[in-house]
């Protein structure tokens, strides 16, 4: 996840960065010297294990891992900082609820939980390759060899597709009628029109 490719002593967190397996090098990254000691060992001074100490075939693909950790922890501060700011609001400034670029912000921010949960999710399913179960299984050997079980895929895919098309058909629809439906002046209460 760390990109971390050399086992040494005080090793620096590495924020963003581009990893070269082939240079086994890290570039453009911001480091945070000892803090990776710090947050595996609790001691900044701790040696942290390398991937050099594991066999080239035994490796995850770095790049993938790396990035998809960055997205997931760069997401879960970002939904974190954004739950601050609006317990601050309502403690201090109630008056910005209403503020355009608050609003929009919330918006921006729908997706961000399930963009986070995806790249948790590649860094658990590609980070741990090859390896189903580490010694003991490997990805190519848990391969079900079901004959068929490729059709089960696609019905899944088309059944999700069609739900995903319904949803936003039906979205759609309620956002175009609100102005219908609501009497939206401001001062009224809200009251269905017939």
């Amino acid at each position: 996840m760390e990109a971390h490719f050399r086992t040494e002593e005080k090793a620096p967190l590495i924020l963003g960065g581009v990893p070269d397996e082939k240079t086994e090098t890290v570039k453009y990254a911001i480091k945070i010297p000892g803090a990776l000691s710090f947050l595996a060992y609790g001691n900044f001074n701790a040696e942290v294990t390398g991937l050099d100490k594991i066999p080239k075939n035994e490796r995850p693909p770095v790049a993938i891992v790396h990035y998809s950790f960055q997205v997931m922890i760069m997401l879960g501060v970002a939904m974190m900082l954004i739950a601050f700011l609006y317990l601050f609001i309502l403690w201090r400034k109630k008056n910005w609820l209403h503020k355009k670029w608050l609003l929009k912000m919330f918006v921006w921010a729908i997706p961000a939980g399930f963009i986070a949960v995806e790249a948790g999710w590649m860094v658990t399913e590609v980070g741990r390759q090859p390896w189903i179960m580490y010694g003991f299984m490997r990805t190519a050997d848990a391969v079900t060899p079901m004959p068929g079980i490729v059709y089960s895929f696609y019905i899944f895919t088309a059944v999700y597709v069609s739900l995903s098309i319904i949803v936003i058909i039906l979205l759609y629809r309620q956002v175009k009628m609100v102005g219908v439906l609501y009497d939206t002046a401001p001062g009224d209460a809200l009251a269905i029109r017939h």
